[in-house]
């Protein structure tokens, strides 16, 4: 039986690999596929070769037609992709005449934007989803469109099934800020927080502290910063002088971190909960508010919230049980057992993919009427969405007047 993963950037094809090892586990034959996302950088070769290790990976898309009938030639397509790559997927499985079974598995924690996330995933055979609240909310959101939701199945937090190896000093070791690319978005709200694990670093001399950059160099990632960690430092040194002797900025991976740090401080990340899971204590900072675009509502519960100016160590706060049960699903635990019934489902049949599936995101009226107007690629990649530059508005103001004076004429 074969199987192809697909991702997009960086931790989807880490994701990608961690789930892909046990359908080999199960018999299957495993080939890796980048989905290309977008014109710029999406990952460097050195991402690949660090997240892929020997395994061969290589690049397709989904518009062409050649790299469909590639796709249509598995029996199982795990996706682990963004938004965009989702919505083409699904668009373009419909045109299959062999169709794949298609499971997608969430990368990350659905911090922002969870209700978009589930509507283009309800045409999936399987949707593996994070925890039990997420199961909730998608059920929730099928129920109100009369969609079917037999397709979901709690997997849990799929870069949980790489569990650190915690070191024996790790009590004593480094305090680690693990940071998001566009968490906090701003620039001055970024160098803020530079100010503060500066601030850190000199209330508590006796602790080493380390910022962890979600990239590094010239890595990519699918959330580009506006204004980059390292140089707002260097940016907030220079104001307040000289970088503590204790603060460094770490290039390690975020799973060697953890297994050496006595403690775990971000805004919202996957990582806190990689971090819970490993028994790191952890703090979610709250100086940036309750913005849904930053996530905090996922740790509302955990009992972990605090602020820049309360932080003490060692921590004393531990997280709630009741919210670890309900947000941090384990996969070790179920990832199994999925895997076994994505095999049988194989031989079985597929449910029938058309738009009507996919109603949740937009009505089928809706998006002919897009495709008719926009074109298939342009829906499917919500340039719509966006407003037109002057430049834009200005050009298609003189074509409607061009197209009215011939009509007249």
């Amino acid at each position: 039986m074969r199987c192809l993963a697909l991702a997009s950037y960086d931790s989807f094809l880490n994701v990608a690999r961690l789930i892909a090892q046990h359908f080999q586990e199960a018999g299957c034959s495993v080939d890796y596929a980048l989905v290309r996302a977008r014109k710029s950088a999406q990952i460097t070769d050195q991402q690949v070769q660090a997240l892929a290790y020997s395994e061969e990976v290589k690049w397709i898309s989904l518009d062409a037609p050649d790299d469909r009938e590639l796709l249509a030639g598995y029996d199982i397509i795990l996706s682990c992709l963004e938004g965009l790559s989702t919505r083409r997927l699904m668009h373009y499985a419909q045109l299959f005449n062999r169709r794949p079974l298609i499971i997608s598995a969430y990368p990350g924690l659905v911090l922002r934007y969870a209700n978009d996330g589930f509507s283009m995933r309800t045409g999936c055979d399987l949707l593996w989803l994070n925890s039990k609240v997420d199961l909730e909310a998608y059920t929730e959101m099928c129920a109100a469109f009369a969609l079917p939701f037999d397709n979901a199945r709690v997997f849990g937090i799929a870069s949980l099934l790489k569990k650190p190896k915690r070191s024996l000093s790790a009590d004593s070791g480094p305090i680690v800020f693990f940071e998001q690319a566009v968490i906090p978005r701003y620039k001055e709200e970024r160098v803020f927080l530079c100010e503060q694990l500066i601030g850190l670093a000199q209330r508590f001399p006796q602790y080493q502290f380390l910022l962890k950059p979600r990239t590094m160099g010239r890595e990519a990632t699918l959330h580009k910063s506006w204004s980059p960690i390292v140089p707002l430092l260097n940016e907030a040194t220079r104001h307040l002088g000289k970088l503590p002797a204790n603060l460094e900025i770490s290039a390690r991976s975020a799973s060697d971190l953890l297994e050496v740090a006595s403690h775990c401080l971000t805004v919202s990340s996957t990582v806190a909960a990689e971090a819970v899971n490993a028994g790191v204590p952890t703090a979610i900072v709250a100086d940036f508010g309750a913005h849904e675009d930053y996530g905090l509502h996922y740790f509302f519960k955990s009992g972990l919230i605090t602020s820049f100016r309360d932080l003490a160590f060692p921590f004393q706060k531990q997280p709630d049980p009741d919210w670890v049960q309900d947000y941090l699903t384990d996969p070790i635990n179920t990832v199994h057992d999925l895997v076994l019934e994505a095999v049988e489902m194989v031989s079985g049949r597929r449910r029938t993919l058309t738009s009507q599936l996919l109603k949740a995101e937009m009505s089928p009226s809706l998006r002919d009427h897009l495709y008719a107007s926009n074109g298939v690629e342009s829906t499917l990649s919500r340039q719509h969405q966006s407003r037109p530059s002057n430049a834009t508005q200005l050009w298609r103001k003189l074509l409607r007047g061009y197209r009215a004076r011939r009509t007249r004429n």
